[in-house]
């Protein structure tokens, strides 16, 4: 459980939670679209409020009909209601109060939590007056426009109020690895995060494009704790029909540059096909430590056909050499946590200082095992060797020319590099600079 207090917004689609989050937490992580629906996981940020630290949690909008996802929305508002500390709910002071919206309110209010009734899009909160439907609810309401930023500082100080804050200083976070998961649509995403997790924090459906945003769950084990990040499946741009689904596409791919270490999901129980190569691409691109996770290895055949079908897929992914393939099932916890161990060991070996002197005298035994030539048919001979970053692991050669070396023994030096260093999972760098 977290240390610190919890606050969930709720209401009924289009009422600007995810606004009005956003405008709390200082910036844009909710996907905001007029388009009821947009927001369907559970996000939560730590805010600061009266120097103290809040998290705050958006949550779904409430619907009342009896489609899948519609149902997984609501099971998760009032799950998200029940552990929460205080309630935001939230009104759209542009219209009438909603019978289904009444009852929703009712209902949470039998929860006897602390509730904040906040009605939003009042473009002059002082001078306000919500529709008369509101005032069957016998409650006072704050006015606020999150969109236009007012009224926010009356709801502040009303969440200080409901709170026992204490003078102690807000404690430091410590820096935290995200571990980043992508994948095409429908290959086991939230899946995998959900046997994770054993909680349904991430909702798990059949239908392809579930997951809408990209989703930071926190995460502790081996006492270790870092963020699971699950994103929209991305799948070739000109087969993305819906505007909301392509923004979350373009976050996704956002995403895997700001991460520490990207698990690549694919369905092993099928063959490889262009927008897993596709999503392989934007991977390399991305410039961070790989990791391949096989997903619905409890669908392959046993035995030799299940391997060869293992090694089919494997063979595809030339441009991720380097990273570890791994067959898992989300269904029976097969190597589900080995995945997120090696993650975890990717980046404490990041974080640990390479020496230069033991570096350069490895790639000088690697040279003298094996010629290595360039493009102009020379043989590789630098005269010293840096290393100018380690996230990304980048190798400088200080040679005469700055001509490259031949791609094949390219490759090979890399996977030396990578064998030695044990650097199974993260990609290794080279830039040649002619030096006098």
């Amino acid at each position: 459980m977290s240390q610190f207090p919890l606050i969930t917004i709720i209401g009924v689609p289009n009422t600007g939670k995810s606004t009005l989050f956003n405008r709390l937490i200082g910036r844009r992580k909710a996907l905001i679209h007029n388009q009821p629906g947009m927001t369907r996981d559970i996000f939560r940020q730590k805010i600061d409020v009266n120097g103290r630290r809040i998290d705050l949690q958006d949550s779904g909008g409430f619907f009342p009909d009896k489609e899948f996802i519609s149902a997984e929305i609501n099971k998760k508002i009032f799950k998200a209601a029940e552990e929460s500390d205080l309630i935001i709910f939230l009104f759209d002071g542009k219209r009438e109060l909603l019978g289904y919206e009444k009852d929703l309110f009712l209902q949470i209010r039998r929860l006897r939590k602390t509730i904040i009734p906040v009605i939003n899009k009042a473009d002059k909160p002082d001078t306000f007056l919500p529709p008369s439907s509101y005032y069957e609810l016998k409650a006072d309401f704050i006015p606020i426009s999150a969109e236009h930023n007012l009224g926010l500082e009356t709801l502040l100080d009303e969440i200080g109020k409901s709170f026992a804050f204490s003078s102690q200083a807000i404690p430091e976070d410590h820096p935290v690895a995200r571990i980043s998961i992508i994948g095409k649509p429908n290959v086991g995403k939230s899946s995998l995060i959900n046997k994770i997790l054993n909680d349904d924090m991430v909702i798990v459906s059949p239908m392809p494009g579930t997951t809408r945003d990209s989703v930071d769950l926190q995460v502790r084990r081996n006492r270790q704790t870092f963020i699971l990040v699950d994103n929209a499946g991305i799948r070739k741009m000109q087969k993305v029909r819906e505007d909301t689904e392509s923004a979350a596409v373009i976050r996704a791919e956002s995403e895997l540059r700001q991460s520490d270490v990207i698990i690549f999901v694919i369905d092993i129980s099928q063959r490889v096909d262009q927008n897993d190569l596709l999503i392989a691409q934007k991977v390399v691109q991305a410039a961070k430590p790989v990791i391949i996770a096989g997903n619905k290895a409890d669908l392959l055949a046993s035995g030799t056909a299940g391997e060869k079908f293992f090694a089919q897929a494997r063979s595809r992914f030339n441009s991720l050499y380097f990273a570890p393939f791994i067959a898992v099932s989300a269904v029976s916890g097969k190597n589900v946590f080995q995945v997120l161990d090696l993650a975890e060991t990717i980046v404490a070996k990041l974080g640990k200082k390479i020496q230069l002197s033991q570096f350069n005298e490895l790639v000088k035994r690697i040279l003298r095992e094996k010629k290595l030539i360039t493009s102009d048919h020379k043989v590789f001979n630098p005269k010293f060797i840096s290393i100018e970053t380690q996230r990304p692991f980048f190798v400088k050669f200080h040679c005469k020319t700055n001509l490259k070396l031949n791609p094949t023994d390219e490759i090979f030096l890399k996977k030396r590099l990578t064998q030695e260093l044990d650097f199974a999972g993260i990609p290794i760098y080279f830039k040649i600079a002619a030096s006098r």
